[in-house]
């Protein structure tokens, strides 16, 4: 039985250390609490949860 060739479908565009930068510019903004607040929240309905997603990302935390 013959090995089947790996096939390649795409390319990264960008060299490793911009890949990295990238990287370390999403940590940076995770650690400063960039995203979704810790906690339990309850809404009324689908609605009211994504208002309040929108405004918190509208607001930036």
């Amino acid at each position: 039985m013959e090995k089947q060739a790996i096939k390649t479908i795409g390319t990264l565009q960008k060299t490793p250390w911009q890949r990295f930068a990238r990287l370390q510019r999403t940590a940076a903004q995770l650690a400063r609490g960039r995203g979704q607040p810790k906690g339990v929240f309850k809404f009324a309905s689908h609605e009211a949860c994504s208002a309040w997603t929108e405004n918190l990302n509208r607001n930036g935390k």
